[in-house]
């Protein structure tokens, strides 16, 4: 285990004060593909350190802890101070061109700060998830699979039988999941390393990525993100008027499957869809002696299609200002 001490004395959490968004806590979920280093930014933003073995995530994982910002840019970047774009950070066109009034900074629903500068800590929960797997993703269900609902709860819902399957949801209305309405924000997961394989005696694969590298589950991993918040705002209109009929969307899943080559399609031009939370593209392993300049730069080309954030990160390093970017960049969609 790779181990970076922490600036703040466990001692002192205890004379921390309480979060001003002890019932409201920003909820962030974390995707990406086989060892894209998700559990190791989670592990690094609460514990500051992470295991230098990998062992793979095999379901949902939430972790909730009160996030207060210790470098001095993550300070800056939640106090509303003007930030550029350079090498490996790439603004959203919500932080670039966004005329938001200064006040927010000072005090929102989830911090204030001090007139000393002092950031008030913020109640998190990082939400870990498996490996993507484009071929055993359903993009949205009405309703949790896994945990029975009254009637008075689901409505015409519970008029269908639940259903066995073996695909998992980026999305859930109902019922008892992670994934649901309430995510805040999505940290899409790749790595700047090529492939963890040796390389081929195959002359026709030198130079290309593995197919399933995580760079290239990328745009699949917005296809289905988009197809699940689009049906899911339809849901949320439809069930005042209890027009709720299907337990989950079978097109979705087929949707997903057709989309999982989609890393050359014209649709990856297209940018992240308004009623979906915010998104960041997140490069790591950019320290690594087998780090690729190129993937580097193609990630963060996407993030300027999609007009979304990117940052390219190494969990050696102190990576805060993962979370402050995020949070500004919710915050300002919210005043927008």
């Amino acid at each position: 285990m790779t181990t970076v001490p922490k600036k703040t004395d466990p001692r002192q959490l205890h004379d921390s004060l309480k979060p001003l968004n002890l019932s409201n806590p920003i909820r962030l979920a974390f995707l990406g593909g086989a060892k894209s280093g998700k559990t190791s930014i989670i592990s690094k933003l609460i514990l500051g350190n992470f295991r230098d073995t990998y062992y793979p995530t095999t379901q949902l994982n939430p972790n909730l802890f009160n996030y207060e910002p210790e470098s001095e840019s993550a300070k800056q970047i939640l106090q509303g101070k003007t930030l550029t774009s350079n090498e490996y950070l790439n603004l959203p066109s919500s932080i670039r061109t966004a005329a938001t009034s200064k006040s927010i900074f000072n005090k929102n629903e989830y911090y204030s700060v001090s007139t000393s500068g002092e950031i008030r800590p913020m109640l998190v929960e990082l939400i870990d998830t498996p490996s993507y797997n484009p071929a055993q993703i359903v993009p949205y269900l009405e309703a949790s699979l896994y945990t029975n609902l009254d009637k008075d709860v689901l409505h015409n819902l519970a008029n269908e039988p639940r259903r066995p399957v073996s695909t998992s949801p980026l999305l859930v209305a109902s019922g008892a999941s992670e994934l649901n309405g309430d995510v805040n924000g999505y940290f899409f997961v790749y790595s700047a390393i090529p492939s963890f394989a040796p390389p081929g005696y195959d002359d026709g694969d030198m130079g290309r990525l593995p197919k399933n590298h995580t760079f290239n589950l990328l745009p699949s991993m917005k296809a289905a993100l988009d197809d699940a918040w689009e049906e899911y705002t339809s849901f949320r209109e439809n069930w005042k008027r209890g027009q709720e009929e299907d337990v989950f969307s079978f097109k979705n899943a087929f949707k997903s499957i057709w989309k999982t080559n989609i890393a050359e399609s014209d649709t990856t031009k297209m940018e992240f869809k308004t009623n979906s939370p915010p998104v960041w593209i997140i490069c790591t392993h950019v320290s690594s002696n087998l780090a690729s300049r190129q993937l580097i730069s193609e990630g963060k080309k996407l993030s300027e299609e999609w007009r979304c954030g990117f940052m390219a990160i190494d969990c050696l390093n102190d990576i805060d200002e993962v979370l402050s970017l995020m949070i500004r960049d919710i915050l300002q969609i919210k005043r927008s």
